[in-house]
């Protein structure tokens, strides 16, 4: 016996057969096999039509600036600022990895 709180009125006792549980859920399962199917026939009814690849005119990919970097690779030197930042990341990520050594270390040696 199920019992709700006071501050909920009391709409009386509500009587659910088998029977009607039943009915609800095959017209529920009908319901979803009725989409399922209407969604898989819809696409198979309509003709498809051939996807025409867009001309290299209408496109507007790199009309302004070359596509190649303004600085090749091979002849880039990076500035002091560049090299330092660079340093200076890679200092926190070895104190990272030290740490990360000597904890494992000390856990294995038992020390």
């Amino acid at each position: 016996d199920i019992h709700f709180p006071e501050c909920l009125p009391d709409l009386g006792r509500v009587e659910i057969s088998s029977a009607s549980i039943l009915e609800m859920a095959a017209n529920m399962a009908s319901s979803v096999l009725r989409r399922a199917v209407g969604r898989a026939v819809a696409p198979a009814a309509g003709v498809v039509k051939p996807v025409a690849m867009p001309s290299p005119v209408a496109r507007c990919f790199a009309t302004t600036k070359a596509a190649s970097p303004e600085t090749p690779l091979m002849h880039y030197t990076a500035t002091q600022q560049a090299t330092s930042s660079i340093n200076h990341r890679i200092f926190y990520v070895n104190v990272v990895a030290m740490v990360l050594v000597y904890d494992l270390g000390s856990s294995m040696l038992d020390i």
